[in-house]
């Protein structure tokens, strides 16, 4: 249904830029310019672990390198017009797969998901002002590498309120969510209609988190190069309720507050493509936790997360000079839980690290390799094994291909792969021990052939 719609949108937005000219426009009609949008972000690969596997990769951190990922794709689809007075109006649609693809599985199926569903208005009445409402992805920088953004990086259903002018960018939304998974935040039961031998559907737990978030950043010109530093902030507010966990036993849950407060300092504008961000933020309570996570161990005596705190500093840097470039990221990251346990498993501190060189022989020949390593550091015994683990991963890669030019994120790229794991025993001895990869021992291979692109895409940044 999504492709057919992108291959009929082009033939009605023509059929509407041809109406008859001679009708008049109405007093509202003051479009000048109107744009369909389709654009896209994806990335596949085959894979093989050199014994007749699939290759699965194994992790120890939370964020490992995306080198390995699944495939997964996002189709945007879209339309902007802008106004005679300059006012620009956007509606944009993102549906997104994932897992396994049907000609892998044999299933027809997939994971469907809407990233994007909103709406934004940007220069009404006053330039650089706008406003938006809907579902989206609403967040910043990101730290390509490891494929995750250290700052800001919501998944919400509300509305906010944006200014940027003369290099300052002001945004304030507000946003809720209701959790299906764990009836944490919500919760249907089964009841008899009285008269009747059938039952019907009743809520009985309904508390949706409101989420609310601030930020500010101002690019200052140094010369050819930009320095933007960037506030960012985010509350978090649960309501208490209580749910029935089993016949007649209902457990009271305590209302949960979070807050989230960091920065960020950008440098760029020297080369096309090149920059350095450099990120940290402190995380309390439900913010901690993460807004699409449900809580299931680490709770304090009062059943609450409020307790819990995350620290994590990140860096992500470029720098494409032509026919060579590296690419890098890095963070570090401390947690812990809500409850009195200072030597928790479910404690600790984790980091990882991954440069990425590449050379670039022709316009679109490129050879880059990638050398990444990630270790944990859990606070208490691992419960496998009763003892102290330090589980770690080093990944040497090799990665030649073409694409469309020369530079780290040059993009379609298609490319074969070649991955070295050096994995410690730690490390295997946090899978299962039926898992296949443990077989593999403390060396392991794999070999694929993907591609990655993004065209004209609204969502990923």
């Amino acid at each position: 249904m999504v492709l057919l719609i992108a291959l009929l949108a082009p033939k009605l937005v023509g059929a509407a830029l041809a109406a008859d000219p001679a009708t008049p426009p109405g007093p509202l009609d003051e479009a000048v310019e109107s744009q369909l949008i389709v654009g896209s972000y994806g990335r596949v690969e085959a894979v093989t672990d050199l014994n007749g596997g699939g290759g699965d990769p194994i992790t120890v951190t939370a964020h490992p390198g995306r080198i390995e990922e699944d495939p997964y794709l996002e189709l945007d689809l879209g339309w902007r017009t802008t106004t005679e007075s300059g006012a620009e109006f956007l509606a944009l649609i993102t549906p997104a797969l994932s897992g396994d693809l049907f000609h892998y599985s044999g299933t027809f199926d997939a994971s469907l998901a809407v990233r994007n569903l909103y709406a934004q208005a940007r220069d009404i009445g006053v330039p650089g002002l706008g406003v938006w409402a809907g579902s989206r992805m609403y967040r910043g920088d990101d730290v390509y590498l490891l494929d995750f953004w250290p700052l800001d990086n919501l998944n919400t259903l509300g509305g906010g309120l944006f200014w940027q002018r003369s290099g300052l960018d002001l945004g304030v939304h507000v946003g809720v969510n209701r959790l299906a998974s764990s009836e944490w935040q919500y919760q249907s039961l089964q009841d008899v209609t009285p008269g009747t031998v059938g039952a019907s559907s009743v809520t009985t737990l309904d508390r949706q988190r409101t989420v609310g978030s601030l930020k500010a950043s101002y690019a200052i010109p140094l010369g050819g190069l930009h320095l933007r530093p960037r506030l960012y902030g985010e509350l978090h507010s649960l309501p208490a309720g209580s749910r029935e966990v089993e016949a007649g036993v209902v457990e009271d849950l305590p209302a949960e507050r979070g807050v989230l407060a960091g920065g960020e300092v950008s440098l760029y504008g020297w080369e096309k493509q090149s920059y350095i961000n450099v990120f940290y933020r402190h995380a309390t309570g439900i913010a901690a936790v993460g807004e699409l996570t449900v809580p299931t161990v680490g709770f304090a005596l009062d059943g609450s997360v409020n307790a819990s705190r995350e620290d994590l500093a990140a860096l992500a840097f470029n720098e494409d000079l032509g026919v060579v470039s590296l690419a890098g990221g890095a963070y570090v990251r401390s947690w812990r839980d809500a409850d009195a346990n200072t030597t928790d498993p479910d404690d600790g501190v984790e980091w990882v690290v991954a440069l990425r060189p590449g050379v670039y022989p022709t316009r679109f020949l490129a050879i880059a390799a990638e050398v990444s390593h990630e270790a944990a550091f859990p606070a208490g015994l691992d419960p496998r094994t009763n003892a102290v683990e330090q589980p770690a991963i080093t990944r040497l890669s090799l990665l030649p291909g073409v694409q469309l030019g020369r530079g780290s994120f040059a993009r379609p790229n298609i490319h074969l792969r070649y991955t070295l794991a050096l994995v410690n025993q730690d490390a295997l001895d946090r899978l299962d021990e039926q898992d296949a990869r443990r077989a593999l021992g403390p060396v392991q291979h794999s070999v694929g052939i993907g591609a990655e692109w993004w065209i004209d895409s609204q969502g990923y940044r």
